[in-house]
């Protein structure tokens, strides 16, 4: 019986411990391994809302605000600045239970079986991942419809401390210069 007492407060105080500590179970976006969770949950979320927004191919130079809602709340928009280019205006947009926040300028592009873009830009995340983040590029390709298997993504991004990091769809840190 005393020993039972003995590991019901050594319980006790690592639960009191661990609800001290301060951390909400979310892992920070400060290093490559955190930038490739964060964009291996969202990329294929990311991918939709991408082809949800994207304007068609051939389309005329004529300047359009297009709007969609994120899988799991918030909303995005695509502001076109020019034929292809624009920005991507991510407000409280919930993929994956992961929140963000921010606004990426660049080129969209989609057709009738693929979406592709490359972007940069400041974004902040918070959810099951968090942190601020400059993206200095976004490369992301998807056959329609959105699979795993058909979605290529690469990033490079600044986080707060200004690490720069970098992650890609195809294993850790990032793809090996083809030179």
């Amino acid at each position: 019986m005393r020993q039972l007492k003995f590991w019901m407060v050594v319980a006790v105080l690592a639960l009191g411990a661990t609800a001290c500590s301060g951390t909400s179970g979310e892992a920070a976006v400060n290093s490559n391994e955190g930038l490739r969770a964060f964009m291996g949950a969202v990329a294929l979320d990311l991918a939709q809302v991408m082809a949800d927004l994207a304007p068609p191919l051939q389309t005329s130079a004529v300047k359009q605000e297009r709007s969609t809602t994120c899988p799991d709340g918030g909303g995005a928009t695509w502001t076109e600045s020019g034929t292809g280019t624009g920005t991507l205006g991510l407000d409280d947009c919930i993929m994956r239970g992961i929140t963000v926040n921010g606004t990426l300028s660049g080129f969209l592009e989609s057709g009738p079986m693929s979406v592709s873009a490359q972007m940069g830009g400041p974004i902040t995340v918070a959810g099951g991942v968090s942190g601020e983040l400059f993206v200095t590029n976004l490369v992301l390709s998807a056959q329609i419809p959105i699979t795993d298997e058909f979605t290529y993504w690469e990033v490079t991004a600044t986080d707060a401390d200004q690490n720069e990091l970098c992650a890609w769809s195809g294993g850790p840190g990032c793809a090996p210069s083809p030179f």
